[in-house]
């Protein structure tokens, strides 16, 4: 990228629409995108959060409690929603050590394409 979009880390304001699509189509030329999910689905898998939300599903589909894709997103969010009230980490709730982790990850990979503030 011959000028790189300048990002301070500290914006209180949303970063513009424009400076959004110079990074999205930075990360995709790059392949950063891959990486960051890549990334994430790993830490995932190594959390026991994978095979939680997948018990989790399963049980719902097998109880009759859910039919379809659209009830069984539901009520994951509805329980996401229940257990990461108040601090409490619940089975569902994403690990505060895998969100981290890949926002360490998402950084590294911005910080390839951007100038990243501090």
């Amino acid at each position: 990228m011959a000028n790189p979009p300048k990002v301070p880390i500290a914006e209180t304001n949303p970063v513009p629409a424009s400076v959004q699509d110079q990074i999205t189509l930075a990360l995709l030329a790059n392949g950063g995108i891959p990486r960051i999910q890549a990334a994430f689905r790993q830490r995932l898998d190594e959390a026991g959060w994978s095979e939680n939300l997948r018990n989790y599903v399963t049980a719902l589909f097998r109880s009759g409690e859910c039919t379809t894709f659209f009830e069984a997103m539901e009520k994951v969010k509805e329980r996401v929603g229940l257990e990461g009230r108040d601090g409490f980490e619940g089975e569902l709730v994403v690990p505060r050590s895998v969100g981290e982790e890949v926002a360490g990850v998402v950084r590294r990979e911005l910080e390839g394409i951007c100038e990243v503030g501090k």
